[in-house]
């Protein structure tokens, strides 16, 4: 009888658990912004970290896997660590350290993949860390805890220390050592890195011979997923890793084998046994990437709120007597799903404590979900007093069978601050000019825009982060508020992609992005006679798959009209944008929070939408953006609507005779090709698609993983079964029955594409493209 998949299936789903049980975070917390890159991988909001290694066999061209590059490039920013000295470790140094010891394309590719994410709140040191995590489990690996406050070095560590296959085994132990491995962990850990990958000929030629194999390139084991069967083959005798077998032997390269053997193949055998190696793998991957220099201290490891506030925003309105309060209440469905969820409100207190009188009421947005989280959005936006205002809330949440279950953040209730909030509507971005107003609440009058700018660095892939700070100065008094305004320049790299804060004493509406601000600023009347103030520019919604039927509701963008940006010509094109083969879709709105298109993303100096559409193959959209910028997506992972053609009017990179887009606007086409779609099978008829979960799967009649999963071989391996689901574009359940809860969500949750058809859909994280047996 064979029960070890059973076993290791038992400690994936403990694992899961466990970090649910964790205790629950306060917020707002430091970790914020890592743990929603962490967990909203698909679905609205989606971060789309885990894009690139999903699935697992995915990368960057033939024999590439971005999974296994993603460990590497951890491994070696960590390898020239020193535990005795408390230098170096995991500090992102190796982005100062390409080359020599780091050889090959699998580095800058990473921490370029990196850099979009790379903010004040989430350094590049946690995003190698927490690509670990992340290649871990696109791979079916277990959860790698995820601790952060990781500092990044400013210089390169020692020239040399990174372990190398040539070394002897003496000098592996010294190695190992200095950053904190015993020789048993020693094994554990480069058992663990390779799991997945192999070795290139082009940069290991005495290993891979060129033209030896395939693409130049040969695996360490017989899978590409995170599975026992690095240590199992070599325990069986049947390896086929070229740094035990090979060539790497005659030119004393083979270190996999010198390693496994260093405590006669005891560690490794025991690695054999899936349970073990899963669990042995949690602890040693994230004692990797936890050791650190002296000085740095890791928070608790991320675990994901039940309750997360979104996108909260103050809004003083015209006349000053009301503020506008907008934002989204993000809720765990893991376990719960949103079917069972009736209602979810916001109990709140005036700035004074006391209780409100009515709650502020919220509708579903949209669902998101990770490896092993999901998530619904419920989005609120109502006008409250300026003279009481508001200090805190809770959150009530009614379940249909009528309980109540009520959050107040461990005791501390939501805070809000309104002492100083920026006024939305009244700022904008002209070109590469950026307008900040914003209220401070009297009598205070002095205001700071503190800006966090992403600075290039001669010869280092990676930008510098440096903070500036603009005087803000008062204009005028709008009710209880002082109104305060600033401007500055950003280089034409930083306009869209620069975060920054507005200060007041101790107070602050921080993490705003450039990307949000429109292009005309609305002026805020001081007298009340004006029409209502727009909207927040979070509080837009739709959930139409098609660009032609969204409408935004948010005014601040719908009635904007964007003046020519600094980047275009006085007479952009008129004609209207086309390429053969694909359908000019429109001029639409975009944001750098909440991208539309989250395919891929590229930039280029020669944009065209030739070679963005190459660039995009195989998916329905293609969008050129500020002019040098390309996205693709199979569908809108966040909210989008029509804009005026005149706001995608900055000239493509590479042809000034086409326009690709604007700030925050989209030059969108639609592949007239064939796209990834549900599937037609014989005997079957597609029902939708469903969420399932890590932890108490849907389906579980049957499992059958294949990174070439097409729809009728998951039809075929299910046969004697009612229902089958294929997941994660390389996952197969089969049952008769719903074994847990299952909620029906929207299409576009499903989005990827089978491993074996690229023309089909395979469900996504969490999200299954269910079928059912034809009556």
């Amino acid at each position: 009888m064979e029960i070890r998949p059973l076993t290791l299936a038992l400690f994936l789903a403990l694992s899961v658990c466990l970090r649910g049980a964790a205790g629950a975070p306060t917020w707002p917390s430091s970790v914020d912004e890592l743990e929603d890159i962490m967990f909203l991988n698909t679905g609205y909001r989606a971060r789309g970290f885990a894009i690139p290694v999903t699935p697992c066999s995915k990368g960057a061209g033939p024999g590439r896997i971005a999974a296994a590059e993603y460990i590497r490039t951890a491994f070696h920013d960590m390898a020239t660590g020193n535990v005795f000295q408390g230098t170096g470790g995991a500090d992102a140094s190796i982005v100062f350290e390409l080359g020599g010891d780091n050889p090959g394309p699998g580095f800058p590719t990473t921490l370029t993949t990196f850099v979009p994410y790379l903010t004040s709140r989430s350094s590049m040191a946690d995003l190698i860390a927490m690509g670990v995590y992340t290649s871990v489990r696109s791979c079916g690996g277990p959860v790698v805890p995820i601790r952060t406050g990781r500092i990044d070095a400013t210089e390169a560590g020692p020239l040399s220390g990174v372990p190398q296959p040539q070394n002897s085994l003496g000098t592996f132990q010294n190695q190992f050592s200095r950053t904190g491995f015993d020789t048993t962990q020693m094994i554990q850990v480069v058992a663990c890195g390779h799991t997945l990958g192999g070795a290139h000929a082009a940069n290991f030629p005495q290993i891979v011979p060129p033209g030896s194999a395939p693409d130049d390139f040969k695996s360490f084991d017989s899978t590409q997923r995170f599975d026992e069967k690095i240590a199992s083959e070599y325990v069986a005798g049947v390896s086929t890793d070229p740094l035990v077998v090979g060539p790497s032997q005659a030119a004393g390269r083979a270190s996999d084998l010198r390693v496994f053997a260093a405590d006669g193949n005891a560690t490794i055998t025991s690695m054999a046994d899936p349970a073990t190696f899963a669990s042995t793998c949690q602890a040693m991957l994230q004692k990797m990437i936890d050791v650190v220099p002296s000085g740095v201290t890791l928070t608790d490891p991320i675990v994901p709120y039940d309750i997360k506030p979104v996108a909260l925003q103050l809004t003083l309105q015209a006349g000053g007597s009301e503020i506008q309060f907008s934002g989204e209440i993000r809720v765990r469905t893991t376990s719960r799903p949103a079917s069972q969820i009736s209602s979810v409100q916001l109990v709140y207190k005036d700035r004074t404590g006391g209780s409100a009188s009515s709650n502020i009421v919220t509708t579903s947005k949209g669902t998101a979900a990770g490896f092993d989280h999901s998530f619904t959005f419920y989005a609120f936006s109502t006008k409250i007093s300026s003279q009481t205002s508001i200090s805190a809330f809770n959150v009530l949440v009614t379940l249909a069978s009528g309980a109540t279950e009520t959050y107040d953040n461990n005791g501390n209730g939501y805070p809000i601050q309104d002492t100083v909030m920026l006024q939305a509507p009244q700022s904008c971005k002209t070109g590469s000019q950026i307008s900040i107003t914003a209220a401070v609440r009297a009598p205070a009058t002095a205001a700071n825009l503190v800006l966090s700018l992403k600075v290039p660095r001669s010869g280092i892939i990676t930008p510098a982060l440096q903070s500036q700070t603009v005087a803000l100065t008062q204009q005028s008094t709008v009710g209880p508020y002082n109104i305060v305004t600033g401007t500055y320049t950003l280089d034409a790299t930083q306009v869209e992609d620069t975060k920054f804060d507005i200060t007041s004493g101790q107070a602050s509406d921080s993490f705003k992005s450039t990307g949000d601000l429109a292009s005309t600023c609305t002026p805020l009347d001081s007298t009340g006679t004006s029409s209502s103030a727009p909207t927040s520019s979070s509080s837009s919604s739709s959930s139409s798959s098609s660009p032609a039927s969204r409408s935004s509701t948010s005014t601040t963008l719908a009635t904007s009209t964007r003046p020519t940006s600094s980047s275009t010509s006085s007479s952009p094109p008129n004609s209207t944008p086309s390429l053969a083969g694909y359908t000019y879709q429109g001029c639409y709105t975009d944001s750098t929070s909440a991208r539309v298109l989250t395919g891929r993303y590229s930039t280029s100096s020669t944009m065209t939408y030739k070679s963005c559409s190459t660039f995009c193959a195989g998916y329905t959209y293609f969008a050129t953006e500020y002019s040098s910028q390309c996205y693709c997506g199979q569908s809108f992972a966040n909210p989008t609507s029509p804009a005026p053609a005149s706001d995608c009017s900055m000239k493509c990179s590479g042809d000034a005779t086409t326009v690709c887009g604007g700030p925050a606007r989209m030059t969108l086409f639609k592949n007239n090709a064939p796209v990834p779609s549900n599937a037609t099978v014989a005997g079957w008829t597609y029902d939708g698609c469903y969420t399932d979960s890590t932890s108490a799967r849907v389906l579980t009649g049957k499992y059958v993983p294949d990174s070439a999963l097409t729809i009728e071989k998951c039809a075929a391996a299910c046969k004697g079964y009612s229902i089958f689901g294929a997941e994660y574009g390389s996952q197969c359940y089969c049952g008769n029955a719903f074994s847990n809860p299952s909620t029906k969500v929207a299409e576009r949750d499903c989005g990827f594409t089978c491993g074996g058809n690229a023309l089909q859909l395979c469900g996504a994280g969490n999200r299954m493209s269910l079928y059912r047996k034809s009556a």
